[in-house]
């Protein structure tokens, strides 16, 4: 029980107070610490947290093959995709690039054969194969996957006469090479799913935005108003939506709220015909300018919305994470919290 309770948690207490007083306390020794080692630490407890993540999650998927729950189907691809992308990452360099030193003395024979893999036309390729030397070499762009492939192209063009030399791309540099294996499976397969995922989201937000927008009471109603002027004026036809017309609905909206608060239809009447007619004399007087006055153009008002508001409340939310952070700390610091050994 001391090893699995009391060790820990002085651990957590000793670490934590190091890392919060090297905030405070000017002294390089712990300054390095926090800054440099405790970031390690991080990061070498994230890279077993992914493993772990890793291995439940072909566990979950792995029962549910076996038991063929609802959607099996779908947990097949997934472990499949797990498979080829550790394949692509750690287990197959995928990238083997050829480098054509020589074009020899038969020039055009190796042209032919290189215009179909660098996807050029025969004159295009010639004009290349013309201009190589020992000196000034031609790296062809696309690699290919396996080292099979690279130098069965590399025995071809050596049986026409060129000098051609396999680079096979360094391990690391391999995920990040432009068309090795595992950057096709990033851009081609992992970069769309990712997109329609991101796109199905946009059916739920509007689904939970109808739910939300519900005028239900005041506070809605600002809700609702505030995402109508948002959505409205971050879109071109925003723009187009002349102040006016906001003017006029606005007048409207009063005259409901007058009818609401007098029921009286001679006041209800005076006051929405009589704030028409101003302004409709006010935007023949003024030649209907579609941006004036600013303070109801959409774009200017949905910066003011985003700008203030917004950033009101969002900082709010940011000082309630905060303190929500603080407190949380402390609790660990002293050993209140033990979520961390399971209590």
């Amino acid at each position: 029980m001391f090893w699995k309770r009391q060790i820990p948690i002085a651990i957590v207490t000793v670490v934590g107070f190091i890392t919060l007083f090297g905030w405070f306390v000017d002294n390089p020794a712990i300054e390095t610490f926090v800054n440099d080692d405790a970031t390690q630490w991080f990061d070498i407890l994230a890279s077993f947290a992914i493993f772990l993540g890793a291995l439940n999650l072909l566990k979950l998927q792995g029962q549910k093959i076996l038991r063929r729950k609802k959607g099996w189907q779908y947990s097949v691809l997934a472990i499949l995709g797990f498979a080829f992308a550790m394949l692509a990452g750690f287990g197959m360099r995928g990238a083997y690039t050829l480098e054509v030193t020589d074009p020899g003395n038969n020039p055009a024979a190796v042209a032919r054969i290189l215009a179909p893999e660098i996807n050029k036309s025969l004159d295009a390729t010639t004009s290349i194969v013309s201009i190589i030397t020992p000196s000034d070499t031609y790296m062809m762009d696309e690699p290919y996957w396996t080292a099979g492939g690279a130098n069965s192209v590399k025995e071809t063009l050596e049986n026409a006469g060129a000098k051609v030399i396999v680079n096979p791309v360094d391990w690391g540099s391999h995920i990040s090479y432009r068309g090795s294996l595992f950057n096709w499976m990033f851009y081609k397969i992992f970069t769309p799913l990712s997109a329609t995922m991101f796109a199905l989201l946009a059916f739920f937000v509007a689904s939970a935005s109808y739910r939300a927008f519900r005028i239900r009471n005041f506070e809605a109603t600002l809700l609702l108003v505030g995402g109508i002027i948002i959505m409205l004026g971050r879109v071109p036809i925003g723009s187009k939506i002349s102040t006016w017309f906001i003017m006029y609905m606005l007048m409207l909206i009063i005259g409901v709220v007058v009818n609401q608060t007098y029921k009286n239809r001679t006041i209800t009447f005076a006051t929405v015909g009589g704030g028409l007619l101003l302004i409709t004399i006010a935007g023949f007087i003024t030649g209907w300018p579609v941006d004036q006055p600013q303070i109801l153009y959409l774009p200017v008002l949905q910066d003011w919305i985003y700008n203030f508001p917004n950033v009101a409340g969002a900082r709010a939310i940011m000082i309630g994470i905060g303190l929500g952070i603080i407190s949380t700390s402390i609790r660990y610091i002293l050993g209140i919290e033990k979520s961390y050994i399971g209590e």
